[in-house]
């Protein structure tokens, strides 16, 4: 059925989708064949959630935070198919429209929206030690924003604005390294053999950026 403001991840060669709704939100992780486009029912969440986020560490996809419908979601899930959910951490504050991504061991969360408004805070969490550090801040609040490991290196974009950020894994100082063709908000951002690939977000266009970040 319709849906929007899931989150996707692929793991062990099948795609997943987790939670979105329509009207109301949805706890459903819904299994999708890349080769035929087949569905299924793969499990719960535990609880309804939409504006997710998801990123795939081996052979788990790990959920964080979202909107139950009621309140803003804390949790931070691990899914390992075909059906084990657990919950590995929580966030200081509940939060919706982060950008979540991973690199080796550690999951990103950058932005979001917080019940008092956009946010500026980059966590990284240690999926070997279940601790969660808060890092350096965004410049700026920011929501609707999309993170994507490319290489080394995060890359923020999104949140109403065409400005590229490099955010440094190891202190998530950010600078700014590049701009979109427009401004997006809610895009998905993805590596493609070593290019930023920012698909959506308003715009009609596929943005294709490579390594070095010339537009393409």
């Amino acid at each position: 059925m319709p849906t929007h403001d899931a989150a996707a991840a692929l793991v062990g060669g099948a795609v997943y989708l987790f939670g979105g709704g329509q009207a109301v939100s949805t706890d459903a992780i819904v299994r999708v064949d890349p080769a035929t486009a087949a569905t299924r029912l793969a499990g719960s969440l535990g609880e309804p959630l939409s504006d997710l986020g998801a990123a795939v560490v081996g052979r788990s996809a790990y959920i964080v935070g979202g909107y139950t419908g009621t309140r803003f979601a804390t949790a931070i899930l691990r899914f390992t198919p075909p059906r084990s959910v657990r919950l590995v951490g929580r966030l200081p504050v509940g939060l919706r429209y982060a950008g979540v991504a991973a690199l080796g061991p550690t999951i990103y969360v950058a932005g979001g929206l917080t019940t008092s408004g956009p946010s500026d805070a980059v966590y990284a969490f240690d999926t070997r030690t279940r601790r969660l550090r808060r890092l350096a801040p965004l410049p700026a609040p920011a929501a609707h924003v999309a993170l994507a490991a490319v290489g080394s290196a995060l890359y923020l974009v999104g949140g109403g604005s065409a400005q590229i950020l490099r955010l440094d894994p190891a202190t998530g100082r950010a600078s700014p390294v590049g701009r979109l063709p427009e401004p997006v908000a809610d895009a998905a951002a993805v590596d493609l053999n070593g290019r930023l690939v920012v698909v959506g977000g308003g715009t009609r266009g596929v943005f294709d950026i490579d390594f070095s970040l010339g537009s393409r």
